[in-house]
């Protein structure tokens, strides 16, 4: 069936060979791309007919097509172009954006080109941008989940090319490309996204008109967690709010109800409408707003959440302090201290309405008056440490810690122990959640939120940590004692199982983004900071704080994603205290409770390096794992599985093949997964291109005996892969021909894509004529089997020159087959060597 060979043709290293970008490029293109609705001419003039009649112009709506049938387009884009996403993602999402634009363009009629506007009508035909709701996807609803999943695939491997992504994406038309932005941000919160957020919500016109679409409500809320105050100044928050409280006209309401109009029905239609606009909004609500919401959400049993929200939806503002850094330094301590506890009428300029002056603008201020003023004079920093407690927004708090942390970034560590008793002191603020049900904010004197201040006390001491800091040893106590309080006490989203990314089940990038799963990253960071002042050491403070929280009755248990997180920092806690780790083993890796196990076993395996002493301490874990093999998610960590077990064989821990041998048993578990077998020869490959020149003959002769064992299966899937071991080095180069050779015996390996394998048999060409010449000849013979061939003449041509005019017979004969089979494939350049 060709969509197979399709798949397996796009498999091939030569799609990113750089000497073949331009026809690798347009051969994707083409690929992906759609062709205009075969009947475009005739609904044309159909629609010209009847331009007047709206229910029959349905029937000339224009309906562009793939290239292939719908099911093929779709196994096509699932298993031959989302693989190459893993490898190129931004050059694969560029091809995909050019794809998507083209077929929205064949879907309209020049008449609806020629308007202004980005309607693509993308939010009926793809109502979700990363998963369908139907059983059946269309074919551009494919197209768009494909596009979502390269880009995020950017975001994931290929940070250097987010903005350049993103600018692309900007430069597109249509709104599913808007929409696709948002999405991005939404999953990607950061400071290189904050302005690009800001953008989106302040651009936005239709708050008192029309109900948030999905993403961009989604974009809002995760934005607004992400970045607090910072994300909106005071006078942008109540433009916002107050255009939607103002929003919605009874007229027009009673208008589309003609005679059912009532006013408990249009104050219902109000209330929906209002707190649907202001729940992405929820952590920003502030003194009326937020009062007004609570009552909204009171009123209704049904929790809102992602899911309620449509599909489709139904010049930039800045900010001001009231009171400039210069004003604020005037005022004594007490007087600022009263000032910045008081000062809450944000409010937007009487002058320019674009001009929002509130607390977020203040905290600006502030910090530059603490840092210039107020830390240079002694007296004035002892007023403040000795009134913290006075301090009655914690953003302000906040705001202190982000100004120690940069003086320490500085390397100014003069009173760094001061900070250290500041920090302690932040941390033992009421961090309990509430039972009133009150939404909390650092900037409320009456319901102070001290979440994102303990946040900043993390990022204090992860600065501390760093290998380019100073840090005296001396504050060893101090930062332990830090730790362990981040490390143990409770943490909202952690502890009442709220995710911070909805929809997205990976447990690593949710414990990165919580403060005390965070913390554990900092404990162990903090062992190694030891270390470097003692390398004998056994950092008794970070197995101290793990067990308090391993225990039976401990006061907050270890969550999923921070049981994840031990799993991923396993291998550097054995560095540590190999003793403690081996003993609280079970711990770690808790058997008999399997989802827990799942997570840090896997994590184990995906954020680790193979190192022999871990087997040893782990090889029930590694049997377990290869009986539980379809629990694991996705193929990242069935391949990570693989790749530890092929070292383990390597170093001898066990054979080849039997009973005791792992590596068997992994081949034996994964037979129905042919990508498994050749991700993981392809890692080998990889590995052996990087182990230089020499290798140890024990582990050639390993490799060897691995090969064989391979080859006997004639995986095709697989051998393609094993062929690129031709270019280690460290193997000795009739080897490597040999099994080449091989492997073309076999007669897998397709004859398209062949320059990084031509580049390597020239580099042997002289030394090794013979066998050389007799691999390429088998290489072109498959040429037979194949509709098309590409080969590169000018790397190809040597080899065939050197073998016509060899002396040894059985040389020129393979040569001269090549020569008349490229002949007879139509490639005439090879007539005159």
């Amino acid at each position: 069936m060709r969509h197979i060979k399709i798949i397996e043709l796009l498999k091939k290293p030569f799609l990113f060979d750089r000497e073949l970008a331009e026809f690798n490029s347009a051969f994707l293109t083409k690929l992906v791309g759609f062709v205009p609705d075969p009947k475009a001419n005739e609904k044309q003039e159909r629609r010209l007919e009847i331009l007047k009649d709206e229910e029959t112009l349905l029937e000339t709506f224009l309906e562009p097509l793939p290239r292939f049938e719908e099911w093929e387009y779709q196994r096509i884009l699932e298993n031959g172009i989302r693989p190459l996403c893993e490898q190129e993602p931004y050059q694969i999402a560029r091809i995909l954006i050019g794809a998507t634009a083209t077929m929205i363009r064949l879907c309209k009629h020049q008449e609806e080109l020629d308007e202004e506007g980005d309607e693509d009508s993308s939010e009926i035909w793809c109502q979700r941008l990363n998963q369908s709701d139907r059983k059946y996807p269309n074919t551009r609803e494919t197209l768009i989940h494909t596009l979502t999943f390269a880009c995020e695939k950017v975001y994931e491997k290929s940070p250097e090319s987010i903005e350049g992504l993103d600018q692309v994406l900007r430069n597109q038309r249509w709104k599913v490309f808007k929409r696709l932005r948002q999405h991005l941000y939404a999953l990607n919160p950061s400071e290189q996204t904050l302005p690009w957020i800001r953008e989106f919500i302040l651009q936005h016109k239709d708050y008192d008109k029309l109900e948030h679409h999905y993403e961009f409500q989604q974009m809002i809320r995760t934005a607004c967690e992400h970045f607090g105050a910072r994300l909106l100044d005071e006078e942008e928050r109540t433009t916002i709010f107050d255009a939607v409280l103002n929003g919605l006209s009874k007229e027009n309401y009673r208008e589309w109800m003609g005679e059912r109009f009532t006013e408990e029905g249009f104050l219902q239609w109000q209330h929906d409408f209002h707190r649907k606009q202001l729940r992405p909004f929820a952590h920003l609500l502030t003194g009326e707003y937020q009062s007004y919401f609570h009552e909204l959400e009171d009123a209704e049993e049904k929790t809102l959440s992602d899911e309620d929200y449509s599909p489709f939806q139904s010049g930039m503002v800045s900010y001001r302090s009231p009171s400039s850094p210069e004003d604020l330094a005037k005022l004594g301590d007490e007087e600022l201290l009263a000032y910045i506890n008081d000062w809450q009428e944000e409010h937007r300029d009487e002058d320019n309405w674009l001009v929002e002056i509130n607390i977020g603008a203040l905290v600006g201020a502030f910090q530059i008056v603490f840092k210039d003023t107020i830390i240079p004079n002694e007296e004035r920093l002892a007023f403040w440490m000795k009134n913290r407690d006075r301090i009655e927004r914690p953003i302000y708090v906040r705001a202190i810690v982000q100004i120690i942390q940069e003086q320490v970034k500085e390397q100014h560590y003069e009173q760094i122990d001061l900070w250290f008793e500041f920090c302690e002191w932040v941390l033992s603020q009421p961090n309990e959640e509430s039972d009133d049900g009150v939404m909390r904010s650092d900037e409320s004197r009456e319901q102070p939120d001290w979440g994102r201040s303990r946040r900043a006390v993390g990022d204090f001491i992860d600065e501390c940590l760093k290998k380019d800091m100073d840090t005296l040893f001396t504050a060893r106590e101090s930062l332990a004692n830090i730790l362990r309080l981040l490390c143990t006490q409770f943490d909202r989203r952690l502890d009442n199982d709220e995710p911070v990314f909805l929809n997205r089940n990976d447990q690593i990038t949710e414990a990165i983004n919580n403060t005390r799963s965070r913390a554990l990253e900092y404990l162990v960071k903090f062992g190694f900071w030891v270390r470097r002042h003692d390398d004998t050491d056994n950092v008794s403070e970070v197995t101290s704080i793990l067990e308090e929280r391993f225990k039976d009755d401990a006061e907050y248990p270890f969550t999923m994603p921070e049981r994840a997180l031990l799993g991923m920092y396993y291998g550097q806690l054995l560095g540590l205290n190999q003793t403690w780790a081996v003993e609280h083993t079970a711990i770690f890796f808790p058997q008999d409770d399997l989802p827990v196990w799942i997570e840090a076993f896997g994590n184990f395996l995906r954020f680790n390096q193979p190192f022999k002493p871990a087997f040893e301490i782990l090889r029930d874990d590694f049997v377990l794992a290869l009986d539980h093999l379809p629990e694991f998610e996705g193929g990242e960590i069935t391949d990570a599985l693989g790749e530890h077990l092929f070292s383990y064989y390597l170093w001898e821990v066990y054979p080849l093949n039997g009973k005791e041998s792992l590596l068997e048993r992994f081949y034996e578990k994964t037979k129905n997964y042919p990508q498994r077998w050749a991700n993981l020869s392809n890692h080998v490959g990889w590995s052996l291109g990087n182990s230089g020149e020499h290798l140890e003959q024990g582990l050639i002769d390993r490799i060897v005996a691995f090969f064989d064992w391979r080859l006997e299966q004639k995986e095709p899937e697989e051998l393609r892969k094993v062929a690129f071991w031709l270019e280690a080095e460290c193997l000795d180069p009739d080897w490597r021909l040999d099994a080449y050779g091989k492997i073309l015996d076999v007669g897998q390996i397709d004859s398209m894509g062949r320059s990084s394998v031509l580049t390597v048999l020239n580099e042997m060409l002289e030394s090794h004529t013979a066998k050389v010449v007799e691999c390429f000849a088998k290489m072109i013979d498959t040429i037979d089997q194949n509709d098309t061939i590409y080969i590169d003449a000018d790397k190809a041509k040597p080899i065939l020159k050197a073998g016509l005019n060899s002396e040894d017979k059985g040389v020129r004969e393979n040569a001269e087959r090549a020569q008349e089979t490229l002949l007879r494939a139509g490639r005439h350049g090879f007539l005159d060597i």
